[in-house]
């Protein structure tokens, strides 16, 4: 297997797979959806839809309109536990994304306020989308596909520690206590995706949940297992915000997940994971 890795998605990259032409092929989707779906980059579709979705329908890339789609899909089907709307908002809030030149102040706080026709996207009223909870999956499975496309019989793409697998062999893959990186579960990855959302160690080695919106009060992160790597994706965001009552929603997706508490211990387990002795 050969190993690359570059930086991308705001972090580091890394894709295995038995052929070099498929995994530039691979980085190349991966950079593809950056350049459309990054709230940073002035010209991308996302920051298009900022500016000017409030006053006439903007026209997006047919892979744009696909994550906006299943952003809304999980939007309408967790009561707005996943929001790509309020989402923006907080972010620009909090200084995590510019506001670019002409683009309003947000008062649209809710996904309802915005609507997708085709290819079209619309805010009713200004406000800050912010696809960052969802595009990175949908960033790894365009680069699964790359590899399956050019013949890769086995194949890895890991994104900061959201990740999908392929091929006859699993990949162990360790879950750590964010605060002092401590091993507690190992999930074997096969034919499926990855993906964990919880608090950063600032200096001081606290936590910090600023970048989803709180504190939940049980756990200090969570992790999904799904088929595909955008599912995963939105499924920890609403697992964190929505807690045990995204059981259902796990269940349609035929997505499994756990949970490490505030205690730094495997909380809950739902047939991915075996504790270490």
């Amino acid at each position: 297997m050969l190993k690359r890795c570059r930086p991308l998605l705001g972090t580091f990259v890394e894709i295995s797979a038995d052929r070099e032409d498929a995994i530039d092929a691979a980085f190349e989707a991966i950079a593809q959806v950056h350049r459309l779906m990054s709230a940073h980059e002035p010209g991308s579709d996302v920051s298009r839809i900022n500016r000017l979705a409030h006053q006439r329908p903007v026209e997006v890339d047919d892979w744009t309109a696909r994550v906006l789609e299943r952003a809304l899909y999980w939007a309408t089907q967790s009561g707005g536990a996943f929001d790509p709307v309020r989402a923006g908002k907080g972010a620009l809030a909090r200084g995590a994304i510019p506001r670019h030149r002409d683009q309003p102040q947000p008062e649209a706080s809710h996904w309802t306020w915005l609507e997708l026709q085709g290819r079209s996207a619309q805010l009713l009223k200004p406000g800050c989308i912010d696809l960052g909870g969802i595009a990175k999956g949908f960033a790894i499975d365009r680069a699964i596909e790359a590899l399956h496309r050019d013949g890769c019989a086995q194949g890895l793409v890991n994104a900061g520690g959201d990740m999908r697998g392929f091929g006859a062999h699993s990949a162990p893959v360790t879950v750590v206590e964010p605060r002092q990186r401590r091993p507690l579960a190992v999930v074997d990855l096969l034919n499926s995706a990855l993906a964990t959302s919880g608090g950063l160690p600032d200096d001081q080695g606290r936590l910090t949940f600023e970048h989803l919106g709180g504190t939940n009060p049980r756990w200090s992160s969570v992790t999904v297992v799904a088929a595909t790597a955008c599912d995963a994706d939105a499924l920890t965001k609403i697992l964190w915000a929505a807690g045990e009552d995204a059981g259902r929603l796990l269940d349609a997706a035929g997505a499994k997940a756990l949970a490490i508490n505030h205690d730094g211990e495997v909380e809950a387990v739902f047939e991915v994971a075996e504790e270490h002795a």
